[in-house]
């Protein structure tokens, strides 16, 4: 079936991203919004008991997504992904206002914050492969770059704007509110939910018939498909790379460094921040351009700043010139993720759309889950520049191994 079939309504332009996916996109953000809110004023509750209840959050968090990530997406491809979005933004926004109300009575109890966090991570194991598989359906293949780039800024806007929201909203009225505003976002994504699934096509393969053992081999296919797949089990290796040889460096290692040489809270934080700018940097550009032709020699190349920029990082003894060796290295993480994202969808069916994210959100989360203890483990034993500079060298030792991947180092942007 060629594009222009596939999405009949979008043959005029099919450079273009439709309209339907501005709508959609919407939703996410203010999904994206709600959810940064509702975990920042869970963590920053659990916090009032103790660290360790805040990191027993976090990770109740985090390992459902790693666990459940497949089967949420053989589940996704199965019944479709808007139709798995609708059922989990319906569930998750009923949890949240009864779990608002069960606070009111009792309290912000350990066990029902874990119990929460628990239920989110579960949420995300589902929803997130759902929702990484809508672009596909969506958009054509010319306008994925574009698309991408725009969801790329949402989830960091979110982010941002999230937790600033989150500290409002626990300050004002605690728990209770975050948690009836963390409905309100999954609520509000239904109203959009119902509009774009009468807009979007349907995998053709979809059974809702399926048996335990059927889920099963679906999710065996996904990851066979994943990984023999020259071009995707490239991505996947080197987007797990990435997660643990540079997404640790705005949460463990800038606190670490800033501790160590006696910087201020504030100087720490905006020295995080500016990676986050300029990721969004690189994302407006590629929203703008489309980002470069070879796209996959783009993506190397940014894998290859991240790394010079972290070790940057680790000789700058000056706050300015720290804070500058963070933008480059949030800019050559920007053009990495804006290109390698999409080659990524492009080059998958769009029967494994789902299950192929599920497999890049365990190749994301499952590398984070072991750099962070490691990393605090190694700063007992080692200076703390001694670990940013063997995490920058790491960077820069993957980006070189990249360009021996033939798949990779000659992908084109999709068109």
């Amino acid at each position: 079936m060629s594009e222009r079939d596939a999405h009949p309504e979008l043959s005029e332009e099919p450079a273009n991203v439709p309209s339907i996916y501005w709508l959609w996109l919407g939703g996410l953000a203010w999904t994206t919004i709600g959810v940064n809110l509702l975990s920042f004023g869970m963590v920053w509750t659990a916090t009032a008991h103790s660290g360790l209840l805040a990191g027993v959050v976090l990770f109740s968090t985090t390992l459902p997504r790693v666990i459940l990530a497949l089967f949420g997406g053989a589940v996704a491809d199965r019944l479709g992904p808007l139709r798995l979005m609708f059922t989990s933004d319906a569930a998750m926004s009923a949890f949240c206002a009864s779990a608002a109300a069960l606070v009111v009575v009792v309290g912000p109890h350990p066990a029902l914050l874990i119990g929460v966090a628990l239920m989110l991570g579960i949420a995300d194991a589902f929803y997130y492969p759902a929702a990484g598989a809508v672009p596909k359906f969506l958009v054509p293949s010319a306008g994925l770059p574009r698309a991408l780039s725009a969801r790329q800024l949402v989830i960091f806007a979110g982010s941002v704007a999230g937790p600033a929201l989150g500290g409002v909203a626990v300050s004002a009225a605690g728990l209770p509110l975050s948690l009836a505003l963390g409905s309100a976002g999954f609520a509000g994504m239904l109203l959009i939910l119902a509009k774009v699934r009468r807009r979007m096509q349907q995998p053709a393969h979809q059974n809702h018939a399926a048996t335990p053992s059927d889920v099963i081999g679906q999710m065996r296919a996904g990851l066979r498909f994943a990984l023999t797949t020259p071009l995707l089990r490239a991505v996947v290796l080197v987007t797990s790379a990435f997660a643990l040889f540079v997404l640790p460096l705005t949460s463990i290692m800038v606190p670490l460094v800033a501790r160590d040489r006696g910087w201020e809270a504030e100087l720490a934080g905006v020295t995080a921040g500016v990676f986050s700018a300029g990721m969004a940097a690189l994302a407006l550009w590629v929203m703008w351009r489309s980002g470069a032709q070879r796209a996959g020699a783009a993506a190397i190349c940014g894998m290859l700043i991240t790394g010079a920029g972290i070790l940057g990082f680790a000789a700058a003894h000056y706050e300015v010139w720290a804070i500058l060796a963070v933008l480059v290295t949030g800019l050559g993480a920007g053009l990495f993720s804006a290109h390698l994202g999409p080659l990524f969808v492009a080059a998958t069916a769009p029967e494994y759309m789902a299950r192929v994210q599920s497999v890049m959100m365990i190749a994301q989360a499952a590398p984070m889950m072991i750099a962070g203890p490691v990393i605090g483990v190694l700063a007992d034993l080692l200076p703390v520049g001694v670990i940013v500079l063997i995490w920058g060298a790491g960077a820069l030792v993957v980006g070189c191994g990249s360009l021996f991947s033939r798949p990779l180092r000659k992908a084109q942007r999709p068109s």
